[in-house]
């Protein structure tokens, strides 16, 4: 059957190491409450409250999901101050900001997007984080990929996290393709792959180390260059159709 859509996972797949750290974040929302809400916010107390309010989280066991403008809510509610929705917007936008902006994209990353996007296919990102995945379109741009990216969905925008194949299902809709004209790329096997099977999607698990060996239902790479290979002569030249334009992420 025809592969029209690759979803990738986004935190060692797309960019190096995504682990949450919440301390330097947290002090960036601190500081905008205090300076643009005349609130007597401590870094360390609204830190506190924040991991507080946290949930605990297992990669590939974990399946229930908090969004951040929900946990940035709570923690201020917890400290006794009630935001409203503008101001919990700004200060999740600033968490995100502060949180992202050491990532990098792995060298291999931007060439095979583009390569994908020349030749016809639909790019999707399905990663487990508490930000929505409106959050990351500047971040895109920032990183020159947010012309190859049609779709972000967040274990945070839907409520479920890998592997439940919930936010697969929500990235095939928006991408407009079935489960089995897609592929999705990822680093865990137990989160990335054992949801892409349980959502009926073939995969491919990214090794950069080079020790793990193919297993049923999966393809293993050390490089995202290769999937080029699996995917082999691509939509342009089956259809015959001119290169597309890039797209931008919705």
């Amino acid at each position: 059957m025809t592969i029209r859509a690759v979803l990738f996972d986004w935190g060692g797949t797309l960019v190096r190491d995504d682990s949450l750290v919440v301390t330097r974040p947290a002090g960036a929302v601190a500081h905008y409450a205090r300076q643009t809400l005349s609130l007597a916010l401590r870094d360390s107390d609204f830190d506190q409250a924040f991991q507080s309010v946290l949930p605990a989280y297992t990669p590939g066991q974990t399946l229930t999901a908090p969004r951040l403008d929900r946990l940035v809510d709570g923690a201020f509610r917890q400290l006794g101050w009630s935001l409203d929705a503008a101001d919990i917007e700004d200060c999740s936008r600033l968490f995100f900001e502060e949180a992202t902006s050491t990532q990098e994209l792995f060298d291999d990353a931007r060439a095979v997007l583009a390569s994908l996007r020349y030749r016809g296919y639909r790019i999707g990102v399905v990663t487990n984080a508490i930000f929505s995945g409106h959050l990351f379109l500047p971040r895109l741009t920032e990183l020159g990929i947010a012309g190859y990216v049609d779709a972000v969905i967040t274990s945070g925008d839907i409520g479920r996290g890998k592997p439940d194949p919930a936010p697969y299902r929500a990235a095939l809709k928006l991408l407009g393709v079935d489960s089995h004209e897609a592929v999705f790329v990822g680093d865990s096997l137990d989160s990335d792959i054992a949801g892409a099977r349980a959502a009926g999607m073939r995969s491919i698990l990214v090794d950069r180390r080079g020790k793990k060996r193919e297993g049923a239902g999966y393809l293993v790479v050390q490089h995202l260059g290769s999937i080029n290979d699996f995917l082999g002569e691509g939509l342009l030249q089956r259809h015959g159709a001119a290169a597309p334009g890039g797209g931008e992420a919705t």
